[in-house]
């Protein structure tokens, strides 16, 4: 079995990365246990990681927003002048690009400030949703005493025809209530959801606000300003295109908002500017918030093996959890595990099984002993799931080889791409990989990867795991590339040796 080195595999082109190279220089020379040492330095290149993007993202960006917010916090009423059409452009500008600064600062492994904007911006939304029915119940109170003397009713304390100003303050009011009707419950169920999916909808949130201001401009007030004009009214032609230019900020804005690619365009981009994409962003977004010294505590306490001699095939053939089969593990070091097992449970498991007991023959011929292997289902907490994988990159990084049997749906199965890509994150060497293909075009497959196309059986899981993608990665073709590399080069190693 291959040991854990420092460098990149030879002909593989890669140079190490920061982590290793901070992690070798930190380790003294006579230290004994240095895989334990390496984990150890490499989290906390995770957590100056983290750091780092607080300080040149998030820090940075809520202060631009904060700025200007603040100077967007005038009153201006909805008229026909040229002055008030300028300033609500302004104003409106400004408090978008704020709204927008304060989005860019919430990144998809925020799980803190995900939630956080998404109380914000709910607690906007019904405060514009009250404010626009108070407006439209105060004007539709003036109706019939203005309606039956024939006088001009009042809209912002400015003299208008009532039909014109019922057709304006309704059309405005009615739009804004329903789009908050919607809005509202589509952000408030946002937070039980995972960090990705509750920043996915806050930037859905923000964009619907834009295009109703878009529509009410286009629908509503522009038509409004052509009917008074036709009444021989004078418009002001600034006016004009101050709402026109307004209206068409906001449906472009608001279109751009809708689209994920957009938000994931900026989230990379913001990322790579600052100089805070790193391998290690990947593992800090893995983690959270958790420090060094308690992950590695936790994956010390729950390090466990299972014996192969002790797996039965009928376990690896039912993919359901079992809380039973824990007791047939072993509790270790991190050192004492031979292989970390990865593979798809949704492949088939008899061709899964004469794979892993070719391995296990080889392994016993030459080492005189079972294998010790890293296998979720019977080395992690059934009854505590979420806790046992923070620990997954400790496992991965301490493990002698990644074992990788791969069939026709391994490279589908978005937690199986995860523990190849933290794998690679941890800067372990492409020779401690091996892939035990079970299908005839594995090579053709891995050519195809896309980590697009991958899934997990539950949403909340792919959430996370595409969360800590685009915390570590430039794109997603960044990604797709490491992982097809890697899986290449180990698909060739494999037949070399065969």
């Amino acid at each position: 079995m291959t040991k854990p080195g420092l460098s990149a595999s030879p002909g593989s082109g890669e140079q190490p990365c920061a982590i290793m190279r901070a992690a070798v220089e930190a380790i003294p020379s006579d230290k004994s246990d240095t895989g334990a040492e390496l984990v150890s330095h490499a989290l906390s290149e995770a957590a100056r990681s983290n750091r780092r993007v607080h300080r040149r993202v998030r820090l940075p960006a809520y202060a631009v927003g904060s700025v200007l917010m603040g100077l967007s916090m005038w009153w201006v009423y909805t008229s026909w002048t040229s002055q008030a059409a300028a300033f609500l452009l302004i104003r409106d500008c400004l408090r978008s690009f704020g709204c927008l600064a304060w989005l860019c600062a919430v990144l998809p492994s925020d799980r803190f400030g995900s939630k956080v904007g998404s109380i914000l911006l709910f607690i906007l939304g019904v405060k514009c949703a009250i404010w626009h029915t108070q407006t439209l119940v105060d004007y539709m109170k003036q109706l019939p005493e203005h309606g039956e003397d024939g006088q001009p009713c009042l809209v912002e304390d400015e003299e208008t025809d009532c039909v014109l100003g019922a057709f304006t303050i309704g059309s405005i009011s009615i739009m804004y209530i329903l789009m908050h009707l919607w809005q509202l419950p589509y952000l408030a169920l946002g937070l039980r959801l995972p960090s990705r999916a509750t920043v996915h909808r806050l930037w859905v949130g923000l964009a619907l606000l834009h295009l109703t201001k878009g529509l009410t401009d286009f629908l509503v007030l522009l038509p409004a300003m052509a009917v008074k004009a036709s009444w021989g009214k004078t418009i002001s032609w600034a006016a004009v295109m101050c709402c026109f230019a307004h209206g068409f900020y906001g449906l472009i804005v608001g279109s751009l908002l809708m689209k994920s690619s957009v938000r994931r365009w900026v989230h990379f981009q913001l990322l790579k500017a600052s100089g805070a994409f790193k391998a290690a962003s990947s593992i800090a977004g893995f983690l959270g918030n958790r420090s060094k010294e308690k992950i590695m505590e936790s994956a010390r306490n729950a390090c466990r093996y299972i014996s192969m001699g002790k797996i039965l095939k009928a376990d690896m053939a039912d993919p359901r959890p079992n809380v039973l089969l824990q007791a047939l593990s072993t509790p270790c070091g991190l050192q004492d595990i031979d292989a970390f097992l990865s593979h798809s449970w949704h492949d088939d498991p008899e061709s899964k099984w004469e794979a892993l007991q070719a391995w296990r023959t080889a392994f016993k011929a030459q080492h005189q002993r079972e294998p010790r292997l890293w296998i979720d289902k019977y080395c992690i907490d059934q009854t505590d799931i979420e806790a046992s994988l923070v620990c997954l990159p400790v496992y991965l990084a301490s493990c002698h080889t990644l074992l990788i049997i791969a069939g026709s749906t391994f490279l589908h199965r978005l937690w199986c791409m995860e523990e190849v890509f933290v794998f690679l994150q941890m800067n372990r060497p492409l020779n401690a990989m091996e892939v035990l293909p079970i299908c005839d075009d594995m090579e053709e497959r891995a050519s195809n990867f896309r980590v697009q196309d991958a899934s997990c059986s539950l949403e909340k899981d792919r959430e996370k795991m595409l969360a800590t993608v685009e915390a570590g990665c430039e794109s997603y073709e960044v990604f797709n590339d490491k992982v097809r590399g890697a899986l290449l080069a180990a698909l060739k190693s494999s037949k070399n040796t065969v």
